[in-house]
């Protein structure tokens, strides 16, 4: 049986750049080398990228939370290269979904964007549909990827969902998201 590949927001910014995750660049790192010796496993690879405008509802200059991070076609936004080259020698089918496009929306979870989450939730559905499993990680795992994987859970099946949690790096070491998996049936 094939997989699906969803890596959460693998973006320069949470690596080591302006909300920089602790363990990011050796969790990315080792993701790329488990994509390069592991592709034959998945269909897809599916990932997806804060993409935010320059004045997004975020940022501290415009009363959020967050230093200005991800902003839409600068080098923080971008995936390192070495994970970019992973992908392209993976042979999988690889799709990119966008989110916290809009300046007064925040959106940790892809699931939150009414294009790019619903598109994605179709390809993810049409999957699960020929009995697939969903293989998620990425950066933050407190954060993006909680939200995400709550909001994978909303249409998909826990006996079709696995953590990769060796391949996720959170800004509480890994508490929170250890804490909602360990109530759950997933598998990691």
């Amino acid at each position: 049986m094939k997989r699906i590949l969803l890596i959460v927001d693998p973006q320069n910014d949470f690596i080591n750049g302006s909300l920089a995750v602790a363990e990011a660049e050796a969790k990315m790192q080792a993701l790329a080398s488990y994509i390069a010796t592991n592709a034959e496993r998945y269909h897809a690879i599916f990932v997806t990228m804060d993409s935010h405008p320059t004045n997004h509802c975020s940022f501290v200059e415009q009363g959020g939370i967050w230093p200005p991070h991800c902003v839409l076609h600068t080098p923080g936004w971008e995936t390192p290269a070495y994970l970019d080259e992973a992908l392209k020698q993976s042979k999988s089918v690889v799709l990119r979904y966008y989110k916290g496009t809009k300046t007064e929306k925040e959106e940790y979870s892809i699931f939150d964007n009414e294009e790019d989450g619903a598109a994605l939730a179709r390809h993810i559905s049409e999957a699960i549909a020929n009995d697939a499993t969903i293989d998620i990680c990425g950066i933050a795992g407190d954060y993006c990827v909680l939200e995400t994987l709550q909001g994978l859970r909303k249409f998909v099946a826990d006996k079709h969902i696995r953590v990769l949690t060796d391949y996720i790096a959170s800004i509480d070491g890994g508490e929170k998201l250890n804490s909602y998996l360990g109530s759950s049936q997933i598998e990691m």
